[in-house]
């Protein structure tokens, strides 16, 4: 090797650096228990712990086991002498329900989660169909329910290919659908709902209510439905369906249309003539029993329209207006003097150029038993005038089978007195309401809530405003008076639910809101009426319910738990933005 190719080896060497290898990314494992420490820290416990409460336990995710009743030996049995034939011959109580079937419905009927009713389906094949029919007899796609897309995807690709489940259906309730799908896979979507749909025999009631949602196809297929008696759809009806293939379905008393568009009103009045002559071989009554039409403040629904259709309406029984600002009382006073005498529901709007706050010049309704109406009142900044005035509230109409009232206030909320209230409720001559909200009339004092209490005796679901928690202090009201906290715990209530208008910690937790709850209803051992009664209390959009049992002293626990059934909270029921 000669001194040229040493300079050339030691050239080579120096080229070697130590990072010539494959660049390696480091871990940073600091980093990441940093943040999980720095997280672990702002979640602790950093506020007064006077107003911080554990969190109500909640329905576990599998029901609890309980160990089958002992079982008893059969009347051979006790015949013979040996324990081999004792053994054999041992029954349990429940072996009854395996050999009668009637039974079965009676004990299952308590159960409404679908991931129950899928256990109970692999039971047996009796058990099997009992619970398929009550699985399948109602399905809904919620939007503020988890994973709504998931659900109605995994629901229509169920139900595309097994028709047998379909005819199981009754009551279908579709309130999301995935409208971001395009091309293919969309199009694949409309072909499974619309089959899907097709082979509802049975289905009696439709809510589908997302926009843009329909197409012609699945509103045909929907329409041809032999018993589809109820039907809620979004009114947005332009290049999506014909509104006038309305009128061809068979058994429609049901009507209700959310948003509708210039395209529907102009052809709903011709809809109503054609239902209205449909053939009265079953004796029910030709034309719709219910008629809702929701709007968001439009001028497009009219006193002239509502004269239109009135002659079409002698069968109506529900009646609702919302967000038609132009309607007014002589609208709704030509539709109720064709169906005053079947009237049994009316919810409305009454803002100030309607004339619907003055309701004593309407017909009589004899049968009416739910009226709902939201009034408008103005902010009033002076403390002194913030008062609810007697002009303020509407005049009723004579309805003396009224049972449930409904007042929705805004934007104004102004403060509800006894005075005025016990005022107020002279103008119904039909004894105790059964259902009360007040959702944004707010109770001034403990005497407000004492004279409504006091003037219901039969109340059985209360909605409530009051200004802030400390309404139901027991300290802050006089010794003279019982407070509205005793008023309540005294009240034979089965629902009772409660919005405050300024923020406390007292509702900011689920935890702390069910301390507050428990303060009232009362726990273990509690004499409290409303302990005894109450199965649902809520603030907000937070529902508890109220499960009551007696321990082994033969005191009655009480423990609240998050909503955990199916159907909507009655607060949702009554609730008007």
């Amino acid at each position: 090797m000669d001194e040229q190719d040493l300079h050339h080896l030691d050239d080579q060497l120096r080229a070697i650096r130590v990072d010539d290898g494959p660049r390696l990314q480091p871990l940073r494992l600091d980093k990441m228990f940093l943040r999980a420490h720095q997280w672990r820290g702002s979640t602790s416990n950093t506020t007064d712990t006077s107003i911080q409460h554990k969190s109500p336990p909640t329905p576990p995710r599998e029901p609890p086991i309980y160990p089958l009743p002992k079982s008893y030996e059969s009347s051979s049995a006790t015949l013979g002498d040996t324990s081999a034939t004792r053994a054999t011959d041992q029954v349990s109580p429940l072996a009854a329900l395996f050999q009668y079937a009637e039974l079965v419905p009676l004990v299952l009927e308590s159960f409404d989660q679908p991931r129950d009713l899928a256990k109970i389906c692999r039971v047996c094949k009796e058990w099997c169909s009992i619970g398929r029919k009550q699985m399948y007899s109602h399905v809904w796609v919620r939007p503020w329910e988890e994973a709504p897309h998931m659900k109605l995807v995994m629901l229509f690709e169920t139900l595309h290919k097994r028709p047998e489940l379909c005819r199981l259906v009754r009551r279908l309730e579709v309130r999301f659908f995935p409208l971001a799908t395009r091309g293919e896979a969309r199009s694949e979507l409309d072909d499974r709902v619309q089959l899907a749909i097709s082979h509802m025999d049975n289905l009696t009631s439709i809510a589908w209510t997302r926009d843009k949602s329909l197409n012609s196809a699945l509103f045909v297929s929907m329409i041809r439905l032999p018993h589809l008696s109820s039907f809620e759809i979004s009114g947005h009806s332009y290049r999506y369906y014909d509104p006038a293939l309305l009128s061809a379905a068979p058994a429609l008393e049901d009507l209700r249309i959310m948003m509708p568009d210039p395209h529907l009103k102009g052809r709903l009045v011709d809809v109503l003539s054609k239902l209205s002559s449909r053939d009265n071989t079953d004796g029910k009554g030709a034309g719709l029993k219910s008629l809702g039409i929701v709007c968001q403040e439009s001028s497009l629904i009219d006193d002239d329209l509502l004269r239109a259709m009135a002659p079409y309406l002698t069968s109506l029984r529900r009646l609702t207006f919302w967000g038609c600002t132009h309607v007014t009382r002589a609208g709704i006073t030509t539709i109720l003097e064709e169906s005053s005498e079947k009237i049994e529901e009316l919810s409305l709007d009454a803002p100030p150029q309607s004339q619907l706050l003055n309701l004593t010049n309407l017909p009589e309704l004899p049968l009416l038993h739910t009226l709902s109406i939201s009034i408008t009142v103005p902010r009033r900044e002076s403390p002194e005038h913030q008062d609810t005035l007697l002009s303020d509230l509407p005049s009723l109409p004579s309805c003396p089978s009224l049972r449930s009232l409904h007042l929705t206030s805004s934007p104004g909320r102004p403060f509800l007195t006894a005075e005025v209230w016990r005022t107020f409720q002279a103008q119904m001559i039909g004894g105790s309401l059964h259902k009360l909200s007040l959702i944004g009339i707010v109770l001034k004092d403990a005497a407000a809530l004492g004279q409504i209490l006091a003037s219901n005796p039969d109340l059985d679901e209360l909605y409530l405003t009051a200004l802030h928690p400390s309404f139901f202090d027991p300290t802050l009201s006089s010794s003279v008076s019982p407070s509205a906290k005793d008023l309540l715990a005294s009240a034979q209530l089965r629902i009772v639910h409660v919005n405050f208008i300024h923020s406390s910690p007292v509702t900011t937790t689920r935890g702390s809101l069910a301390h507050f709850w428990r303060n009232i209803i009362g726990t273990q051992g509690s004499d409290s009426i409303l302990g005894a009664t109450v199965e649902q209390v809520g603030c907000g959009n937070v529902i508890l319910e109220v499960h009551k049992r007696l321990n082994g002293d033969g005191c009655r626990e009480v423990e609240l738990c998050r909503w955990s059934k199916t159907v909507v909270p009655g607060y949702f029921n009554v609730w008007r933005a």
